[in-house]
């Protein structure tokens, strides 16, 4: 399935580039932040898409709630700390731990509803784009960049035309795909662009920002 570069149009105020890599880098910084600016950032992300009920938000939720689960539970019960139940004793979970385990669900929230802003501002061949973009240096270290992307977009497409309950088909159509089949024979046309002074003011503004955050939270 070949990969064919074309030139990004004018009316695209943003590469998608761009963001990508403030989605990177914010998910870079998650660990570092206060709780307080994490909290806000989180709310600041997530209470709109809940409110319009995104479903790029809501399926990430869905796909890790266990994982939340499971991060409270396993901080709660193996942080040493005072009592939350005092009933149990020793058996029970600590303060210390369902507050340290709530951080990290908070953090991977945060992390989710950013991923979702990203998703649903750009429709998968934009996103492919991106990810074109910031892989083709590698060609030059001899990887086959327009294969890769041509494995993330099938990848893509048959991940959102799977039905729930049925997560392991789209791997079928996938192999298939690769050996042999019409979809093999489809090409992807791609508006790679370049980036653009409204790219790197973008990318400025946002490095400033998490690195203001980060020196108030190691303050």
């Amino acid at each position: 399935m070949p990969v064919q570069g074309l030139p990004q149009g004018s009316s695209v105020p943003l590469h998608p580039a761009s963001l990508i890599m403030i989605w990177l880098a914010f998910a870079l910084c998650i660990p570092w932040l206060r709780t307080a600016d994490l909290a806000v950032m989180a709310a600041l992300f997530s209470i709109p898409l809940l409110i319009r009920r995104s479903p790029e938000f809501l399926k990430l939720l869905r796909r890790t709630r266990w994982l939340m689960i499971s991060l409270v539970l396993v901080y709660a019960f193996a942080t040493p700390g005072a009592a939350a139940l005092p009933l149990l004793g020793a058996y029970g979970p600590s303060r210390e731990g369902l507050l340290s385990g709530g951080l990290q669900a908070l953090r991977l929230v945060a992390l989710l509803a950013g991923l979702a802003v990203l998703l649903a501002a750009m429709p998968r061949n934009r996103i492919l784009a991106g990810l074109y973009f910031l892989f083709r240096p590698l060609a030059r270290a001899g990887v086959d960049v327009d294969r890769a992307a041509a494995r993330i977009w099938l990848t893509l497409h048959y991940a959102e035309q799977t039905k729930p309950g049925r997560s392991g088909e789209w791997r079928t159509y996938l192999r298939s795909a690769f050996e042999g089949g019409d979809d093999a024979r489809q090409t992807i046309r791609l508006e790679v662009g370049r980036l653009f002074w409204p790219d790197y003011l973008i990318l400025l503004c946002a490095v400033l920002a998490l690195a203001f955050l980060l020196l108030r939270g190691g303050a």
